[in-house]
């Protein structure tokens, strides 16, 4: 019972993924995440990725009844794994319009999750997300947009090893302040649908605000995935509070 209640802690939707990726120097990147991780690598490459989407439903078990959030979001992230093998990515920033799911992502599992003000917009040719973080975590800006229809009328389905590799990630590292250690969260989808996107774009400081240059072209590859629902396990904090295993 407890073990199912913490696996699925929290539960969510997300929808108009638009990923946009970039290969980075290993020698550029490493110092950027914990020295308890290690970069993971797609054929001696590392890989950073700029993510926006819009998160709704958000429910966590303990107050299922209390809807917590509509909200947009951008990310930089990058891939990694554990010295055992486990798999996953760690998130350099994240940026939200819901100050109550900031608060709560930095508490509970030490994300680096920001205030921002971000607009989103979508058609059937196009999709945007454009952000500032305001406040006490300056302002900082990105916008990524890319276009929605291909020029020869159909899309690639994103089905190749390196598609693989960006895209199937089940479990995000963190660092609680205080903490020395790293620690994981597991989150549970079905596969991504995406398709590759021809015309991308980004602009902005996100790289910069962790000693990163921006990225000079556009990215090398782009993604877009309409949806799907998430189930997210609870903070390995949790886990070891009610005498727990921590996920898998």
């Amino acid at each position: 019972m407890i073990q199912t209640f913490l696996d699925k802690f929290m539960e969510q939707h997300w929808s108009d993924l638009l990923l946009l990726h970039w290969p980075v120097p290993q020698a550029v990147l490493r110092p950027t995440i914990p020295d308890d991780l290690e970069l993971d690598l797609f054929e001696g490459q590392a890989w950073a990725s700029v993510v926006g989407f819009h998160l709704s439903g958000l429910r966590m078990r303990p107050v299922r009844w209390l809807p917590w959030g509509d909200f947009d979001e951008v990310n930089l992230r990058t891939y990694v794994k554990t010295a055992d093998g486990k798999r996953g990515v760690w998130f350099h920033s994240l940026d939200s319009t819901d100050i109550f799911a900031v608060l709560g992502a930095r508490i509970l599992y030490g994300l680096a999750y920001r205030s921002a003000k971000i607009e989103r917009s979508l058609s059937d040719k196009s999709i945007s997300y454009e952000s500032t973080t305001h406040g006490i975590f300056g302002n900082i800006p990105a916008r990524l947009g890319a276009e929605l229809k291909e020029s020869n009328g159909s899309f690639k389905v994103a089905r190749e090893p390196l598609d693989q590799f960006l895209l199937e990630r089940y479990r995000f590292w963190a660092r609680r302040k205080g903490v020395q250690k790293s620690s994981s969260a597991q989150i549970r989808h079905r596969p991504y649908d995406a398709v590759r996107l021809e015309k991308a774009d980004y602009q902005g400081g996100l790289f910069n605000a962790f000693g990163l240059t921006e990225p000079q072209v556009s990215p090398v590859v782009a993604h877009y995935c309409k949806g799907f629902s998430v189930e997210a396990s609870a903070p390995q904090w949790l886990y070891k509070t009610a005498g727990h295993a921590n996920q898998r």
